[in-house]
């Protein structure tokens, strides 16, 4: 007895699931539309060579990969509140990117870049900053969607 596969439903099935395939993919991309928004963050760790430091603040990322947001720092004991951020971030579609961010309107003014990840359907980050000098890494949470 000879067995036959059923060709016309398995054409069928390879053209429903491969039709959708790239759509599935497409939502786990991810993309300066997929991050824009505001986001809830924490950072910890140590800046050298000051001692331990940590902050939490709010920061907002645009549809053009612009940045924008104020943070609470604590370093080695010292509390700074209303500290300043603007900058730029990038993101690749396999949820990697970079940022660069000024930080004004303190005593200790700097740049501070970072290498971050996306993960959650871009709806949490982990993020190590890259400085010299710099043991820290930050978490973040998604607040609200960005609609700019």
């Amino acid at each position: 007895m000879r067995r036959t596969t059923p060709v016309i439903p398995t054409l069928f099935a390879l053209l429903i699931f491969g039709a959708a395939a790239p759509a599935l993919l497409a939502d786990e991309r991810c993309s300066l539309g997929s991050i824009a928004g505001d986001w809830g963050y924490t950072i910890t760790g140590t800046r050298l060579p000051l001692g331990p430091a940590a902050s939490v603040g709010i920061v907002h990322f645009d549809r053009q990969g612009n940045v924008s947001g104020t943070q609470t720092l604590s370093i080695n004991g010292t509390i700074v509140q209303g500290e300043v951020l603007t900058g730029t971030i990038s993101v690749s579609p396999d949820c990697t990117g970079t940022s660069t961010i000024a930080v004004t309107n303190t005593p200790f003014p700097r740049t501070s870049t970072f290498y971050v990840v996306w993960v959650g359907s871009s709806s949490e980050f982990r993020a190590i900053f890259t400085n010299d000098g710099t043991i820290l890494t930050g978490d973040g949470k998604k607040i609200n969607r960005g609609n700019d």
